[in-house]
């Protein structure tokens, strides 16, 4: 890298500059925030600016003397072109926030008094206004028939939103967080913005604080929570402290403060509306936190729809082969390194040295693979692979320096173990499976040591073969002279353990150090798959010859086996019942398992288990036929192992440097927009978002998964969207279209054409009475099967929202702490009915409808209105009750 690179460029501030520095180049350009006429989304885009601004700008020229402006334009253009004033605010920004202030005046029409405005803007744009209010809820989604509230009557929402200073989005999060009970959350969560956390260097922070749930939002909910607590307790009684605490955590203290005051003064302006923020909070146990996470979630995606966006689909089968078989949840890839890109190991190695502890670099032609260290069995991605990924969106690109034609030594391709320091040639990557490492049979028993979590455990063979190997390796092991380790003890150390059984002499087996825990670690037996907590003075040195022989142990995963969604809302990925249920089935048993695929290292199995009942599991996984192809070859005597990789014969072509593609990972998530106006728009995530980096870590999953936006923009030609403070909602089936269905205005009901079961849904403000056309409309296809039971169940729960979001006598304004406690406990419980239902819903091949993004399509006679009880009672209700389209029985 050129030393040019590290030159700063110093300015001094206008009033200590000199006379002949006080020059100004203008290139009469200005960014402003505009609506997009197709989306209504909002862009900062680059205009001309105008004449007063510019005249404005030329005042910065000469500011305590005599100054020059030059304009980097023509004189013509200057006349012709430049306009002399720039178009006001109100013909170009949306209209929300005044809309809503005339509807709280009542006054009138909005039409007409807004066109009594000096620059009255255009009613095309008063038409969407009033549309996107009455998407979010602040003005009602039907007329009540008077002349002045054709636009909508004005909701409770609405008239909370006019009444406080944040974004619209925002404010509704702190109603719908009133709603759940998660008022606190909410509140912090409308004071965010960009601006709280440094991009880049605090990524490794915030995934920290997200503490495993993908949601920018709630990161720093869990961020500000973190320094309140820490304040409370008087560990930041001191500036330095406190900015000490920032600089670790990699948040901005002012900008925290700032939150706490603004806080502060939204409690109390919420508060003039009866929403309180419990005085006390009461401490919550493990099944409750995870639970209001999960409502904070949903409250998420109610305020900011219908920003709805869904995965697109991964072929697993394709991606494992570009990351050639490696465990995405641990590796990186680099394209484009030189020829011999073996000799580039230490290179790379430094690297990667901030971003964790480099396991191995495997090099496949122009390709490396780097693999980190796994602390942990069983872990989601880890934070290293995310850190790395995150080395891709420097704005220059990786380099290495390309060695000379003298310092290359032809080579193959190798396998660099960084623990031990070695070089190892390996042949090509490319092969999915290593057939020395295959039973000699797809069927086999296996003695299972430790369950990680339901369908996921470790054990070894226990043929003949296998036991007797592990006898002979224990006996050298146990008859040697054992030294103590020498080195100072780190993560994934290979060194000797003790363990023993009830009543027996210890005796000292291989292992890997998971976590040291003072003058205790706790240990992975690489040869038997359980773990243990041991004294560190108790390890001893492995010996390097013990080393060389092949670990034992192998983790295996039952395929098909998922939780189910009150596990997943209650906090576990499996409730504790069924955990014990599964642990008491197989562990320290030997049991026949059917190998399936193998997959980063993990065997995919069926576990043949002998009980009363059976579940039959869906085949899923891509691999398999390749699998079974490989058992056959081996079987007949043909199968041959691929040769070396022509690449390396491949002429060298030295170069100064070389510009590295990457890291990246073909695991990396995209998303499309669920709506049908930017449906086939390119989607992109800011690059500070928690999820811009985000993998699916289970693309065998082919149920629908959704990401939330706070904020959408679109770039200035309008084929790209950009997505600001994400959430991807937990991966429970049926998800997406049951939040959409939820907060969605109005909704129809698709069925198919014997009209025997729903397929879908038309979400959105129902049919323009000008246009007959709909707007930002969603067009559902199901893929779990829905039924009246379901849809009977969204409409109770909309019930439940409005009775504590309503005006009137009945209203939330006079209501008692205790009622609105009751009611606040009905909505969190339908929403926990709603999604945890049992039996879980039955998964549904997707029935695409033929007239998409079209209204009135089912007839009158077969469609069943429901009216809200409480109707008469109340006004300015959030929600209309969905109609009922009838099925055949």
């Amino acid at each position: 890298m050129s030393v040019l690179r590290f030159r700063l460029q110093v300015y001094p501030l206008h009033s200590s500059v000199t006379l002949e520095e006080q020059n100004v180049i203008d290139f009469c350009l200005a960014r402003r925030m505009v609506c997009d006429q197709e989306t209504n989304y909002q862009s900062l885009r680059l205009t001309w600016a105008s004449k007063t601004n510019c005249n404005q700008r030329r005042g910065r020229a000469g500011r305590v003397s005599k100054g020059y402006c030059y304009r980097l334009v023509s004189k013509e253009f200057w006349r012709n072109e430049i306009t002399d004033y720039m178009i006001p605010e109100m013909l170009l920004a949306p209209l929300t926030t005044i809309m809503l202030k005339v509807k709280l005046l009542d006054m009138g029409d909005p039409r007409s008094i807004l066109s009594t405005a000096l620059s009255p803007p255009n009613l095309g744009d008063i038409v969407k206004t009033v549309l996107q209010l009455k998407e979010m809820g602040a003005l009602s989604a039907k007329s009540d028939g008077r002349g002045q509230n054709d636009d909508g009557e004005l909701t409770f929402l609405g008239r909370v939103l006019a009444h406080l200073p944040v974004d619209l989005y925002l404010g509704k999060i702190i109603v719908l967080g009133h709603i759940f009970g998660c008022l606190d959350e909410c509140l912090i969560i409308a004071q965010t913005d960009s601006r709280t956390t440094r991009p880049i260097c605090s990524h490794t922070s915030k995934l920290a604080f997200a503490l495993g749930t993908p949601s920018d939002s709630l990161g720093f909910v869990n961020a500000f929570k973190a320094w309140h607590l820490s304040k409370k307790k008087g560990q930041l009684r001191l500036p330095k402290d406190e900015f000490d605490w920032g600089k670790e955590n990699f948040i901005q203290i002012k900008r925290i403060r700032e939150v706490a005051e603004l806080y502060d003064d939204l409690k109390k302006r919420v508060s003039n509306f009866n929403m309180h923020v419990p005085e006390s909070i009461q401490s919550m146990d493990y099944t409750s936190t995870h639970r209001q996470k999960f409502l904070l979630q949903v409250v998420i995606a109610g305020a900011h729809y219908p920003n709805y966006f869904v995965q697109g689909e991964l072929d697993e089968d394709l991606a494992s082969r570009d990351l050639n078989g490696f465990n995405p949840r641990t590796t990186v890839m680099l394209k484009n390194l030189p020829p011999y890109p073996f000799l580039y190991y230490k290179q790379l190695q430094s690297l990667f040295r901030l971003c964790g502890q480099v396991k191995a670099i495997s090099f496949e032609g122009t390709r490396a693979y780097v693999e980190f260290y796994k602390t942990s069995q069983g872990a989601g991605v880890l934070p290293e692979v995310s850190l790395a990924l995150l080395l891709a969106q420097q704005s220059a690109p990786l380099e290495l320096p390309v060695f000379s034609i003298e310092q290359i030594e032809i080579g193959a391709g190798v396998n660099v173990d960084f623990q031990s320091q070695s070089v190892c040639p390996v042949g090509v990557m490319n092969m999915t499976f290593d057939p020395d490492k295959l039973p000699p049979n797809p069927l086999f028993v296996v003695n299972i040591t430790e369950v990680v979590d339901v369908g996921h455990f470790w054990g070894f063979r226990a043929d003949e073969a296998s036991l007797t190997k592990q006898r002979r390796l224990t006996a050298e092991i146990n008859s040697c002279t054992l030294c103590p380790v020498t080195v100072s003890l780190y993560p994934n150390l290979l060194c000797l353990a003790p363990y023993s059984e009830a009543n027996e002499q210890d005796m000292y087996y291989r292992a890997k150090i998971l976590h040291m825990r003072g003058n205790t670690v706790e240990v992975f037996f690489l040869d038997f798959g359980n773990t243990a907590v041991v004294a560190s003075s108790s390890l001893r040195e492995l010996p390097p010859d013990i080393q060389s022989h092949p670990f034992q142990a192998q983790e295996f995963q039952v395929i098909g086996m998922q939780p189910s969604a009150k596990s997943i809302i209650l906090g576990n990925q499996w409730s504790s019942q069924a955990r014990e249920r599964f642990v008491t089935l197989v562990k320290s048993r030997s049991l026949i398992v059917s190998l399936y695929s193998i997959l980063h290292g993990v065997n995919r199995v069926q576990l043949l288990i002998h009980t009363d009942t059976s579940t039959n599991v869906v085949d899923i996984m891509q691999n398999h036929e390749a699998l079974m192809s490989l058992y056959k070859d081996m079987e007949e005597g043909t199968y041959v192992p691929n040769s070396a990789s022509s690449s390396w014969k491949d002429p060298f072509l030295p170069t100064p440097q070389a510009l590295l593609h990457g890291p990246h990972s073909p695991y990396k998530m995209s998303f499309h927009s669920l709506n049908h106006k930017t449906l086939y728009k390119s989607v992109n995530i800011e690059r500070i978002s928690i999820n811009s980096l985000a993998l699916n870590e289970n693309p065998q999953n082919k149920h629908q998964k959704m990401l939330v936006a706070g904020t959408v923009s679109v770039n200035a030609s309008g084929t790209c969207i950009l997505l600001k403070d994400t959430s991807i909602m937990p991966d429970i089936p049926g998800l997406p279209a049951l939040l959409t269905m939820l907060f969605t205005p109005v909704m129809e009901l698709r069925t198919n054409e014997e009209r025997t079961c729903y397929t879908g849904a038309l979400c959105g403000l129902g049919c323009n009475a000008q246009t007959k056309e709909g707007t930002r409309d969603i067009e559902l296809t199901f893929d779990v099967k829905f039924d009246v039971e379901d849809i009977t169940e969204i409409n109770a729960l909309r019930v439940a929202i409005n009775r504590l979001v309503c005006e009137g006598p009945n209203g939330t304004m006079h209501l008692g702490p205790d009622r609105i406690r009751q009611l606040q406990d009905d909505c969190r419980d339908g929403i926990t009915r709603l999604f945890t239902k049992s039996p879980p819903r039955e998964a549904v091949t997707p029935v695409f409808y033929e007239k998409t993004d079209k209204w009135n399509q089912v007839d009158p006679a077969l469609q069943m209105d429901i009216v809200d009880p409480g109707e008469g009672k109340t006004r300015g209700v959030l929600f209309q009750l969905h109609p009922v389209t009838l099925l055949n029985s």
